[in-house]
């Protein structure tokens, strides 16, 4: 799968996650941190100003939690490199941590990143307080939180997912013996996208386009997902995907989910991918070698 392409895909999406979705016009962030001191004489004796808060600070924060969520892949939307990119991930991370609980503390870390069921509520709750102490996001206030708990649950799923995919891959290199089992036991969790349909269809007030971008990058962490993985099993984690995203009905599959596809059958799925997502297949390219990559690009270039 060519690497490239859901970079410059991924980099798209976070452009368009601004304020409400307008990236373009929102003005940047103020900085929080205590107001300075005013004299009484510089305010010709009005009381001095309450301190300065971060802009739309609930809205901030609900986005930094998902950048949390996605790790990597918002890394490489970023421009981290494969170098930075781990500790970049923490840093968010840990920034999150400190927001919600006012210091860093390893063991909500940890919470966090594991999705835990409480850690989710506690960011979605301080979103919300922060929301309503802002003018702006106010009126957004419990979208914004129920967009925290709509992520939180996308890429928790992802997350079941993923883990589905590593046991599969460990098992063609070096436990072959127990493959036909973990790729039965593999299918419903790559196969289930019910919460990410769910973030990509939400659209509370003016919060559609934030979610749907954080959709496209949870499809592209799905689509990363099928490296190195069966063909056969490449269908069960982007098929239902593919068929929300461009209307490309998956193939029909064995039943048994240890047998593979017939000869060039994956090759034929993507290219039906790639032609219903509007990039089809240079007729040019001939070879199999030649039209996976080109098909690739075409089903990632959303």
């Amino acid at each position: 799968m060519p690497y490239l392409a859901p970079v410059v895909v991924a980099a798209l999406a976070v452009s368009a996650l601004g304020c409400g979705g307008e990236a373009q016009t929102a003005p940047p962030p103020v900085p929080q941190g205590p107001a300075l001191p005013v004299s009484p004489a510089a305010t010709d004796g009005k009381p001095a100003p309450a301190q300065v808060l971060r802009q739309e600070a609930g809205h901030n924060l609900a986005i930094m939690a998902a950048a949390c969520w996605f790790g990597g892949v918002w890394g490489d939307a970023e421009g981290d490199s494969p170098e930075t990119r781990a500790k970049a991930s923490e840093a968010r991370c840990h920034d999150v941590v400190r927001r919600v609980y006012g210091h860093d503390d390893t063991g909500r870390y940890e919470q966090m990143r594991a999705f835990e069921v409480d850690a989710i509520a506690d960011i979605a709750g301080k979103v919300e307080t922060l929301a309503k102490e802002d003018p702006d996001d106010a009126p957004r206030s419990q979208a914004l939180a129920q967009l925290v708990q709509a992520v939180a649950a996308a890429q928790r799923e992802g997350m079941y997912a993923r883990r589905a995919a590593l046991r599969v891959r460990r098992d063609l290199d070096r436990e072959p013996d127990k493959l036909t089992t973990d790729e039965a036991a593999a299918v419903a969790p790559l196969k289930d996208i019910r919460m990410l349909q769910a973030l990509l269809a939400y659209n509370q007030l003016d919060l559609a386009h934030d979610a749907h971008a954080l959709g496209m990058l949870a499809a592209l962490d799905r689509m990363e997902m099928t490296i190195g993985l069966p063909r056969h099993m490449k269908i069960y984690a982007v098929g239902g995907l593919n068929q929300v995203l461009f209307g490309a009905a998956p193939p029909a599959l064995p039943d048994d989910a240890s047998k593979p596809l017939p000869r060039g059958g994956w090759l034929t799925y993507l290219t039906e991918v790639a032609n219903a997502a509007g990039h089809p297949v240079p007729a040019g390219a001939k070879t199999p070698k030649q039209r996976e990559p080109l098909a690739w690009t075409g089903a990632l270039a959303v």
